[in-house]
């Protein structure tokens, strides 16, 4: 885990902002990706669920994993290129992490500061994401990986229990559910910041 004021720790925020409105590069894979979300908005699909730097015993501890409907990512920040080459040696790394279903991330990027990791560098299906001190700038589109539900599940299992999601039987068959909306102020989240935005 990354200082609280550290390049590495910054650049996972802002991977995790990035996920939660990234470009669905499945829907223009066939095509020669743009990577301008502000061109073709229809093509947006966020992660609705993010988390930074989750530990998680059992699998892959990634700085930034995101979850939606169709998939899992996961974003991986180096700060230098010796950090990179050190990932490279990681179990999480090897075909033996990949058979046995412990690498997480159905669609995986390096995010660093510009020109740190080179396009020709990365490993098979990765993706590349640089950082210019403003923004994130996609460089390489990643491409699918099998086999990532084992250990996306530990992280979403880990994630449930540390928000303190219920552990019981969830009945939906015309029972409503017993989970209450987070309130501010005794105001339901979204109508609070529904209320914000006017």
């Amino acid at each position: 885990m990354s200082k609280t004021n550290s390049l590495h720790y910054d650049l996972c925020v802002e991977g995790a902002k990035w996920l939660r409105r990234r470009q669905n590069y499945d829907r223009c894979k066939a095509k020669k990706p743009c990577f301008s979300p502000d061109l073709c908005r229809a093509c947006r699909y966020p992660y609705q669920y993010v988390a930074v730097e989750l530990c998680t015993v059992g699998t892959e501890n990634t700085d930034v994993w995101g979850y939606n409907n169709d998939g899992t990512a996961v974003i991986e920040v180096k700060v230098s290129h010796a950090d990179f080459m050190a990932d490279q040696k990681k179990w999480w790394r090897s075909n033996d992490a990949a058979i046995t279903g412990m690498q997480a991330g159905t669609h995986r990027w390096y995010l660093c500061p510009e020109g740190i990791i080179k396009p020709e560098e990365l490993p098979d299906k990765w993706g590349l994401l640089y950082w210019d001190g403003k923004q994130i700038r996609p460089v390489v589109a990643p491409k699918a990986f099998d086999n990532t539900g084992r250990a996306d599940m530990r992280i979403l299992a880990s994630i449930l229990r540390r928000e303190q999601f219920p552990e019981k039987i969830f009945n939906y068959r015309g029972a409503p559910s017993t989970i209450q909306p987070k309130t501010i102020n005794g105001i339901p989240e979204r109508e609070y910041y529904k209320q914000k935005e006017l």
